[in-house]
């Protein structure tokens, strides 16, 4: 009986200890059944990465090389709206992978931003800078453009990998959310930076209401912007020839997409006007460039849609001019 005592008070100590382990750290909430993983390791995969905004994790959908080499670099590709970044992922691995050689060897990182962290446009195409009514500004450390610097340290710290900066790519809703961060986060550690076929573009222009420019009327106020740093950073907005086809009305978000076009070719070309404008005027050094490519939005019949391949070779190209085999006419 003695020693019946001892074995049942010892298995409450342990589970009490256990308890007390997972209570100081608690299950990170997600909803990617198929993401479960804390580590990164060599290949293909996902894991989960703790979120510094919140109690919540990040699925990151990853590749990893077997060897990383000296000139290793770091490649963001950002989700559109149906934020399918495993999709993304796979469209850089297939360039990866039938492309690359010692010239180009890169991890790649596809953070998925999911609805219920970073609900709506709000919360990601506009990198979750504000509220869902666009009154109140969210903290710097709650901004999804935040999480991406945070990924950035956490994977490169992971890895040892020896690059300073990386390259971000977005493709619709992730080319809105990438060129609105080099325009709020012109100090982030972006070495160069793709937005591909965005619906909506936030112009720098302090006459312009947010978020179609950098005026606040309601609400809080927009923090200050660099424009000096932001156009500095390289970055391409690629647009396809063959996306002149009129856009439906929920693209239409903001009072100033349909001021920018009927179309994302349109809109596209309306924005690089409009910041080649801003440059001539405030005589900035200026770093942006823009590509028109034959491409469409999305391949037809897939499900879910993805973007044109030809989006993903020539922002390839971009980055990786040694890539000589990627087509991109």
């Amino acid at each position: 009986m003695k020693n019946l005592l001892v074995f049942i008070m010892a298995t409450l100590v342990y589970f009490s200890s256990i308890y007390v382990v997972y209570a100081s750290h608690p299950t990170l909430k997600h909803s990617d059944n198929s993401c479960n993983s804390r580590v990164i390791e060599k290949g293909e995969g996902c894991f989960l990465y703790q979120a510094k905004s919140g109690n919540f994790s990040i699925p990151i959908y990853y590749y990893l090389p077997n060897k990383l080499q000296k000139n290793t670099q770091v490649l963001f590709t950002m989700h559109g709206e149906k934020r399918n970044a495993q999709d993304y992922r796979n469209d850089w691995m297939n360039i990866y992978k039938s492309h690359s050689d010692q010239h180009t060897s890169f991890i790649l990182l596809a953070p998925q931003f999911e609805q219920k962290w970073f609900p709506k446009a709000v919360g990601y195409n506009l990198g979750n800078m504000f509220t869902e009514d666009l009154k109140i500004l969210n903290p710097r450390n709650k901004w999804a453009f935040t999480e991406v610097e945070n990924i950035f340290n956490f994977v490169k710290r992971t890895t040892k990998v020896k690059a300073d900066n990386y390259y971000i790519y977005g493709h619709s809703a992730g080319a809105q959310f990438v060129h609105r961060m080099v325009i709020f986060m012109p100090n982030a550690h972006i070495q160069k930076a793709v937005a591909a076929e965005a619906g909506s573009y936030t112009i720098p222009d302090e006459n312009r209401e947010y978020p179609c420019g950098l005026k606040k009327l309601t609400g809080e106020p927009l923090s200050s912007v660099d424009l000096k740093k932001t156009f500095i950073i390289p970055m391409t907005i690629i647009l396809g020839t063959k996306d002149n086809k009129l856009l439906p009305s929920e693209h239409d978000s903001y009072a100033c997409d349909t001021q920018q076009g009927s179309n994302r070719l349109a809109r596209g070309e309306y924005f690089y006007t409009q910041i080649k404008s801003i440059v001539h005027n405030k005589k900035e050094d200026f770093n942006w460039t823009l590509k028109k490519v034959t491409a469409t939005h999305i391949i037809a019949n897939t499900n879910p849609p993805i973007e044109d391949p030809m989006l993903v070779s020539c922002a390839a190209l971009e980055f990786f001019p040694k890539l000589t085999s990627v087509n991109c006419k």
